[in-house]
């Protein structure tokens, strides 16, 4: 009985985090249909940008996604020419989790394995994905400490 009551439980808390993540993700493309990649009527401007003057790996992702949105693949390209990776990885998370939604049930036998590969894939493709990022991050974080 407590083995049954474990995987309702990790059934039950994996199918809340695939909702609450399948959330967020629809309301970055809801974000991302709503505000023109043409005007500059984003609400969410770069910080880093406005606060160094430099751009970032990061900076162009909101118009970039409002065109690719709209499926205007060049326009989304000049805003930002990693744009259209993460929003692919978005998009594929986006399916993943609302098919895992749906499908996982309370007596779902395999769940810790269902968990562990979702964790692992997803992580790996996250590093994948946001590579250019987390490396320029890290560039950051040494510039800082050094000087």
């Amino acid at each position: 009985m407590k083995l049954r009551s474990n995987n309702y439980n990790l059934s039950h808390n994996y199918r809340t985090v695939n909702l609450t993540l399948a959330s967020i993700l629809c309301l970055i493309f809801i974000y991302s249909a709503v505000y023109s990649p043409i005007k500059v009527n984003h609400p969410i401007p770069s910080v880093f940008t406005q606060l160094t003057g430099y751009e970032s790996p990061s900076s162009g992702l909101s118009r970039s996604f409002s065109a690719l949105i709209r499926f205007n693949f060049e326009l989304a390209n000049s805003f930002n020419p990693i744009g259209w990776q993460i929003f692919l990885f978005l998009l594929i998370q986006l399916v993943f989790r609302s098919i895992s939604y749906f499908l996982i049930k309370e007596h779902f036998s395999l769940i810790k394995l269902y968990i562990f590969s979702d964790i692992t894939l997803s992580f790996l493709s996250f590093l994948l994905v946001f590579k250019p990022l987390i490396l320029f991050t890290f560039k950051l974080f040494k510039n800082f400490i050094v000087n």
